[in-house]
């Protein structure tokens, strides 16, 4: 969940940064935009999640557009996921893609906010979405390609071109030399190789992603790597989670049923105590606002910040409140 939003909103049309600029396209707190042609409804094939763009696809061919800046697999999952030859480096589920070791500037004001001795750097679960996210790795940068014949790309950061130009330029598209990166820090800097080149234009029907390029900095970012207080009470501003698993996770049992549920808020444990991960708050395959069928809760979070679902889980501050108590 990023800050870095909230000051652009409220600055001149005129700026680059985000916010309402104009009647051809405006920013959303929420994160989502309306422009895009994903119906954000059923599944992460209708998410813009799904890299292969098919949505777009069977809308008129637009999604076509993008085959110049990414080899476009064809598949929805294996942009993340591969079922053998995953990634030994990070301990994800059976995680196909290249990641960023961990070369993040990380909050440095702990006392301002009771952080004191608690900050480390991100997780597996956070490092999995800032495999994107940080623009520093292609968005294509897999290690195993659909078919047989496609495994080969072992490194950690930085997509190897070399192996990212053997997938077959007929058929399913694939591109020589030209595999972006999602862009930098809310699309400013290069954007010669990054999606942002497109995905960051005033009045435009483009979608805007720049509410998602986090870059490297994550000082203005909602804080990740962070360990939850293990004691509660009177002059502790965080609530208990109901269910706590050593060397697993915590979680906050909305329902009652002692499973983790893709809504319910959980701390990742990794071996010094239950922390705040990227996918504490947000699931990339998106959680249904009211259970399936219904639209998707905005930027993918486990519980919406503005209206409660059915069991009147959300609301106001929804998520945010899960786990703090003020």
């Amino acid at each position: 969940m990023s800050l870095k939003i909230a000051p652009k909103i409220i600055l001149s049309m005129s700026l680059v940064g985000i916010g309402m600029v104009g009647m051809g396209a405006v920013a959303f707190a929420d994160g989502w935009d309306p422009n895009s042609k994903a119906t954000n409804v059923g599944s992460i094939a209708n998410t813009r999640h799904n890299l292969t763009l098919q949505y777009n696809i069977d809308a008129g061919g637009a999604g076509a557009i993008m085959d110049f800046a990414r080899n476009n697999y064809g598949e929805v999952c294996v942009y993340c996921h591969t079922p053998h030859g995953a990634n030994k480096q990070i301990n994800a589920p059976l995680w196909n893609r290249t990641v960023n070791p961990g070369n993040y500037t990380i909050y440095d004001r702990p006392t301002t906010i009771g952080l004191e001795g608690r900050i480390g750097l991100p997780g597996p679960s956070s490092l999995t979405c800032l495999s994107c996210h940080d623009g520093t790795i292609a968005i294509d940068s897999i290690l195993n390609m659909p078919g047989s014949g496609g495994y080969g790309n072992n490194e950690v950061g930085i997509a190897n071109t070399d192996f990212l130009d053997s997938w077959p330029n007929s058929g399913r598209k694939g591109t020589a030399g030209n595999h972006f990166t999602l862009g930098p820090e809310l699309g400013n800097g290069d954007l010669n190789s990054a999606c942002a080149l497109c995905h960051s234009t005033p009045n435009s029907p483009i979608p805007d992603f720049r509410l998602f390029m986090l870059g490297t900095d994550l000082r203005n970012d909602h804080v990740v790597g962070v360990t939850f207080p293990t004691t509660f009470g009177p002059g502790i501003d965080y609530n208990e989670p109901e269910v706590t698993i050593p060397d697993k996770w915590a979680f906050f049992d909305n329902n009652g049923n002692g499973l983790a549920e893709k809504n319910e808020v959980r701390l990742y444990d990794n071996g010094a105590g239950p922390a705040v991960e990227c996918a504490s708050c947000h699931d990339p395959h998106g959680i249904p606002s009211n259970g399936p069928g219904t639209e998707f809760i905005p930027s993918f979070l486990r519980i919406s910040n503005s209206t409660p679902n059915d069991a009147g889980i959300g609301g106001p501050s929804g998520l945010c409140l899960t786990c703090h108590t003020k």
